[in-house]
């Protein structure tokens, strides 16, 4: 990752007009995460008019002064969301944070949004590895506050989604893909996995996240008993939805045997029929014929938690590939956002979150070639399809009573609690307000 040296100056003014240029300079940076990605950030003139806060005498608390979301989530209304992926930069001072927070949570307004989730990354050090473990470029809790603070003075559910990182896991024999982890000692592995989750998960509490993703396509774990104890330990810290997010593939076949109270799908199926010129109803069809491996009809505690595709060639076929770059098609994704829209609508979905939304960047900018493909901002068609979506309402059905995973006990309609398991605390209501092809395969390729 290329590093910059930003030189203190002695007045503010000065800071602001030398220091932005060269953190948000004109050239791409590229992330240092093995993911082929160059990432634009705002040059000087899109900065112009930003107060960042290096001067001394800059006001340290934010003023509410941002948009406001028209239509905020309620219990029985869908869940229209963005994942925000925070990769971070340990460099930035907290006061160009909340510059960059500002920045998102217009954006995601801007959207009708009426929720956001913030997933960010952790590490490990290979398929076999008993530990997880932050790095640099892992957001620290107080910076995680910083963004549900914002995400809540604008009206927006919030939702704390960790992400294993797949950098380590590239060239093991069990494939490149989180969903494919075999730790040597799961007694060791779980335990450093509470370690890491307890401190955001008190943030979470603290700054009132609604929902708390306690695990993300771990396809290979989803059955160890250890879930449970997990569960039960982070009930004691976070009493607001604890929930768990399935890869497309198990969650077609059937429950998920986590017991949290909700369920939601990373959803890269492939609509292998679909050429590039597909309409909107083509693909509609492939979503429900999907969607019918779980039941046909209404289904009110499904929740896409990602819905993402490339804008590029041949997308349809294989939504998840994050790595393959082929020609720009960009109505290929404006069409599929479409189309997922209408098929929440008509089946009575709990919500539906698009990826995805880099932190760092500047999301009023124009894409260029160098923009990655799977990103929807700056995208005219894509946006305005995301934003027509969120605009419409619907009510949401209460779930059937036993519906669920392997809870405790009958889980609740989607964004609000269940029941605690024996010796948990009691949850408190919830607060107001980035996979793949198929696991195993050599051509797998995921999201970080």
């Amino acid at each position: 990752m290329k590093r910059f040296v930003i030189f203190i100056l002695p007045t503010a003014v000065l800071g602001i007009t030398v220091g932005v240029p060269i953190l948000f300079g004109d050239h791409p940076v590229k992330f240092d995460h093995r993911r082929p990605t160059e990432v634009h950030f705002a040059g000087v003139a899109e900065e112009q008019g930003r107060v960042w806060g290096f001067g001394k005498d800059t006001p340290q608390e934010p003023v509410d002064t941002g948009p406001k979301v028209v239509r905020p989530w309620t219990e029985g209304s869908p869940e229209w969301g963005v994942q925000v992926y925070w990769l971070d930069d340990p460099n930035d001072p907290e006061n160009f944070v909340r510059g960059k927070v500002d920045r998102i949570v217009d954006y995601v307004v801007g959207l009708n949004a009426n929720a956001l989730s913030v997933t960010f990354p952790y590490y490990t050090v290979g398929a076999r590895a008993n530990a997880v473990a932050a790095r640099p470029t892992t957001p620290g809790p107080d910076r995680l506050a910083l963004l549900l603070d914002a995400a809540h003075r604008a009206g927006l559910r919030t939702t704390v989604r960790p992400l294993l990182d797949e950098e380590a896991l590239k060239y093991t024999t069990t494939g490149n893909w989180r969903g494919n982890i075999a730790p040597a000692d799961r007694d060791a592995w779980f335990a450093s996995y509470a370690a890491f989750l307890t401190p955001y998960l008190k943030t979470a509490q603290d700054h009132g996240a609604a929902e708390f993703t306690i695990g993300t396509e771990f396809n290979s774990l989803e059955s160890d008993p250890h879930w449970a104890g997990l569960v039960e330990q982070a009930r004691k810290t976070f009493r607001g939805e604890l929930a768990y997010d399935a890869n497309w593939d198990n969650w077609s076949k059937g429950a998920i045997p986590v017991p949290v109270e909700q369920t939601g799908v990373d959803a890269y199926f492939p609509a292998k029929s679909a050429g590039d010129d597909a309409s909107a109803a083509d693909l509609v069809a492939s979503w429900n014929t999907w969607l019918d491996k779980r039941g046909k009809g209404v289904q009110p505690t499904t929740k896409l938690t990602e819905v993402g595709i490339p804008a590029q060639k041949g997308a349809y076929k294989t939504p998840g590939d994050f790595y393959t770059r082929r020609e720009l098609n960009e109505p290929v994704q404006a069409t599929w956002f479409t189309a997922v829209c209408q098929v929440a609508r008509e089946r009575k979905l709990a919500g539906v979150y698009f990826w995805s939304l880099y932190f760092g960047i500047d999301p009023t900018l124009p894409t260029t070639e160098d923009t990655p493909r799977m990103d929807f901002a700056g995208r005219p068609a894509s946006e305005k399809a995301i934003r027509d979506c969120f605009a419409q309402t619907y009510e949401v059905p209460a779930a059937p009573e036993g519906h669920g995973t392997a809870a405790a006990s009958a889980p609740a309609a989607p964004g609000t609690t269940a029941s605690p398991a024996p010796g948990a605390t009691t949850p408190a209501p919830s607060s107001p307000a980035p996979s793949g092809s198929a696991p195993g395969s050599p051509q797998a390729t995921r999201k970080p």
